[in-house]
């Protein structure tokens, strides 16, 4: 769990942001709440949080003052402000902060901000995202399948070579020399899932690692090199699986 802390004067809004949010399901865990940027200093010191989400003007401490206070420890700074000021904006930017958001918050808002942070965080502290973790349970109990299944093991062969073309099941039981009967029955009595689930998984998890490798590949052509010949499609389904565009997540690995 990733620790968050609140600073925020108005006391409804403070606890509206509490609970306004399914947190842990981001992965994040409230530590601590501070009506003004004095207390919010002092739980920065105690608790070491991963997340700030801070009013801007309050009492005793306004939170860039806090920023300053703090300036030794590394965390992600979120600013919220009664009305869209520019100033106070690129203020904020060159203490760090990732995002500006304006009150009312809307949840959704604040949701997809909190998960994109998540996500930077989990790839700089190489903590796995929610669907790599996913995946490598789903090659664990693979694995334990492969070495029981010879059928199985020579399926899973055909598609980590193949995986940057298209092919159907019907091509892998002609090219295996079997029928497409017996192979859908293989599958559905001794796999997790259906093989083109894996497929795609296993095309995403390769564009995911592709990404890293060479960061300045265009997307279109990282697309292609895993098998998706429709880049939408492909950005579409990587937003579904990892809840960020691969536009997203390269510009944060260029950040990070």
């Amino acid at each position: 769990m990733f620790k968050l802390i609140i600073v925020e004067d108005e006391h409804l809004i403070r606890k509206w942001l509490e609970i306004a949010i399914d947190y842990s399901a981001l992965g994040i865990q409230v530590v601590g709440t501070a009506s003004h940027g004095q207390e919010g200093m002092k739980l920065i010191q105690e608790k070491e949080p991963h997340i700030v989400l801070t009013d801007i003007t309050m009492p005793i401490m306004d939170a860039f003052m806090m920023f300053e206070a703090t300036r030794t420890l590394s965390y992600e700074k979120v600013i919220l402000s009664g009305y869209n000021d520019f100033q106070n904006a690129k203020k904020a930017m060159q203490y760090g902060a990732v995002d500006f958001l304006s009150k009312p918050i809307d949840t959704k808002e604040l949701t997809e901000c909190l998960q994109k942070i998540v996500l930077r965080l989990r790839v700089s502290t190489r903590q796995e995202t929610p669907f790599l973790e996913e995946y490598q349970t789903l090659l664990t109990s693979i694995q334990q399948v492969d070495t029981q299944n010879q059928i199985i093991q020579q399926i899973l062969e055909f598609v980590h070579q193949h995986y940057c073309m298209h092919f159907t099941i019907s091509s892998i039981a002609e090219n295996l020399g079997y029928s497409e009967s017996y192979l859908y029955k293989v599958i559905k009595e001794d796999f997790p899932m259906t093989l083109n689930e894996y497929i795609l998984r296993y095309r995403l998890k390769q564009a995911i690692d592709k990404m890293a490798e060479s960061p300045n590949s265009p997307l279109s052509d990282i697309s292609e090199q895993v098998g998706f010949s429709d880049y939408k499609y492909f950005a579409k389904v990587f937003k579904k699986y990892l809840h960020i565009s691969p536009k997203e997540l390269k510009l944060m690995d260029k950040n990070h």
